[in-house]
């Protein structure tokens, strides 16, 4: 959950505090996405799942900012708005307090069978940030961002179905795209985390982050375009397939121009949100019309 750098006088201190447009946006098509793999028969309780992930990755973000507020006001303009006082830190702990209370809402709405998943979600979130600390600890920082995203979309698809493979790999992917996007955080933090933390790529190195995140990538195209060419009913997927260069493409620019790296991960971020919604809408039309 690293920093993203925004012009500060542009933002309110709340949405920079819970920076839902970075990374909440894709919590939620996964867990939409998920339930669409899943059926077309939607009830209410999809509505109470999307305002659980809204709620509970806001409460990571925000007590994940608590735990950074030493750290962060070190940077010469941080996005934590903890950090530069134009958000008090009790002011923060009412707000988590309250994303706290809705998630648990949601919780005891949703089907008992889901408590297992919703449960791990909370766990991820404060052992990433406080107990364990997990950010500052390489490998398991790309896990439990793995698992970011994971958990959200297994949730949306066993709400309506049972796991199967397609679930599987659905869950696989997600989680390679989470640890990319923390590849790509923690590349971009280096300078500041460097001294402090003992997260992957503090430990494994700049350029060999860069062929990681890439690599991994590739491997994820590679699972889609293989799964469309074996699984009936997904060769929809394959002409996204060639558009997944745009997400790398990011990542080699910043691997060759070091003023590009403070901006990088926004990019990948944004051409995802934009590419995951372009496959929602073509699949959510291919399923209503018994086309897949």
């Amino acid at each position: 959950m690293g920093d993203t750098p925004h012009p500060q006088g542009l933002r309110h201190p709340l949405r920079r505090l819970i920076r839902f447009e970075a990374y909440g946006i894709l919590f939620l098509l996964a867990g939409l996405f998920g339930a669409l793999l899943a059926t077309t028969a939607f009830d209410s309780t999809l509505v109470i799942l999307l305002i659980f992930i809204a709620a509970s990755s806001a409460f990571g973000f925000v007590i994940n900012d608590i735990s950074d507020i030493a750290l962060d006001s070190r940077a010469q303009k941080p996005r934590n708005p903890l950090a530069d006082g134009s958000l008090s830190c009790r002011t923060a702990k009412v707000i988590s307090a309250l994303l706290l209370a809705i998630s648990v809402g949601c919780m005891a709405l949703l089907p008992p069978h889901l408590l297992g998943l919703e449960l791990a979600v909370l766990f991820v979130f404060i052992t990433y940030s406080f107990w364990i600390e997990v950010k500052n600890i390489a490998v398991l920082d790309l896990i439990y961002h793995a698992l970011f995203p994971a958990l959200y979309g297994w949730l949306g698809f066993v709400l309506f179905h049972p796991l199967d493979l397609t679930g599987i790999v659905y869950v696989i992917l997600l989680g390679i795209f989470g640890a990319v996007g923390e590849l790509g955080n923690e590349i971009r933090d280096l300078e500041k985390d460097r001294l402090e933390r003992k997260n992957t790529v503090v430990v494994i190195g700049e350029r060999p982050a860069f062929i990681l995140t890439i690599s991994l990538l590739v491997a994820a195209l590679v699972i889609i375009a293989v799964y469309a060419l074996l699984q009936p009913g997904f060769l929809w997927l394959l002409p996204f397939v060639p558009f997944g260069a745009f997400l790398v493409q990011p990542v080699v620019l910043a691997m060759h121009d070091h003023e590009y790296r403070a901006r990088f991960v926004d990019s990948i971020n944004f051409r995802a949100i934009i590419l995951a919604a372009a496959m929602l809408l073509v699949y959510g039309f291919c399923r209503m019309n018994g086309w897949c």
